[in-house]
């Protein structure tokens, strides 16, 4: 397929998984349901914004686009627009493994007639969303629709998101995804806003830490959080401290660990620039939930105001 890297079953997989999703995508614009939900993670990543030259993504991430929607009812309606569609070569299920929804799918292409992808909704972004078309891909020449424009969230709060991530684990496909982001910042169609990202860094952090509440939603207290500590997030790594063994299988040409590390470190040595308020929250405590909610009320083009979290 034309469409793989040359390195492995496991890049083949993931290319037809990529594939399987445009199709997806078609199918879920002609129900309305994405006007629902806000694009994110490493998947929307390579769609939006690095195209080929990003690399493979199989998961499927999602936020509920704004802060009035009920979550529980835009995933059902997400989980029920799956069931059963036939788009293109594929057919689509969804299964259920320790409570999470993988999207099963189903065609003859391959050597594997069945693959899945994890699906994956959370709670609204802090800022309001973004809408981006596709980066074109040869493939999409095969397609006989068009694929639609999407509503995604902004590039400094997806950035944020993995920062927060690599606060707690060390993922190496997060570390790639930063790294390319700053390093291809033109293909962004826009200046990056390094403030905004360092302040919802902190934020988003702030709330791994100790939750946060709307109507409808709730940021739940991450796994295994930590406080932000900067000098900590910007050590520089070793391959051996990353836990992501099939990035190599998902980008190409394979990227050397170490130099990624390296990477990131020098790239994003703008976080240590914490305000003073910033360095407050950056400790993670509790009692400064009033503070935090100022910041998310006074962030640009925030949609989390005062009176609606706690």
């Amino acid at each position: 397929m034309q469409h793989a890297p040359e390195n492995g079953s496991l890049g083949l997989e993931a290319s037809i998984i990529d594939i399987a999703q445009d199709h997806l995508f078609m199918h879920l614009s002609s129900t309305g349901i994405l006007d629902n939900l806000a694009f994110k993670g490493g998947t929307a990543l390579r769609k939006l914004f690095a195209g080929a030259a990003g690399r493979f993504s199989t998961d499927l991430d999602f936020s509920v686009r704004d802060v009035g929607e009920e979550m529980d009812a835009v995933v059902n309606l997400l989980v029920e627009s799956i069931k059963g569609v036939q788009a293109g070569p594929f057919h689509f299920g969804i299964r259920e493994r320790r409570g999470k929804p993988y999207i099963v799918i189903d065609s003859n292409l391959g050597p594997v007639k069945t693959l899945t992808c994890k699906l994956d909704v959370n709670p609204p972004p802090f800022l309001h969303v973004d809408r981006r078309s596709w980066v074109d891909l040869p493939i999409h020449t095969h397609y006989e629709q068009a694929l639609p424009t999407l509503n995604v969230i902004q590039i400094e709060e997806n950035i944020a998101e993995k920062i927060a991530r690599m606060n707690r684990v060390a993922p190496a496909r997060d570390v790639y995804d930063l790294v390319w982001i700053m390093q291809n910042r033109r293909r962004l169609g826009r200046e990056l806003d390094l403030d905004l990202i360092r302040q919802l860094s902190v934020l988003k952090i702030w709330v791994d830490n100790n939750g946060l509440q709307t109507m409808n939603h709730s940021w739940n207290v991450a796994h295994e959080p930590q406080p932000f500590d900067v000098n900590r997030w910007l050590k520089v790594r070793r391959a051996q401290d990353f836990d992501d063994e099939n990035i190599g299988l998902l980008a190409c040409p394979p990227p050397d660990l170490d130099d990624l590390a390296a990477s990131l470190s020098a790239e994003y040595s703008f976080l240590s620039a914490l305000t003073k308020e910033e360095r407050t929250l950056a400790a993670c405590n509790g009692k400064d939930r009033k503070l935090l909610l100022h910041h998310l009320d006074n962030l640009t083009n925030s949609q989390l105001k005062l009176g609606d979290c706690w």
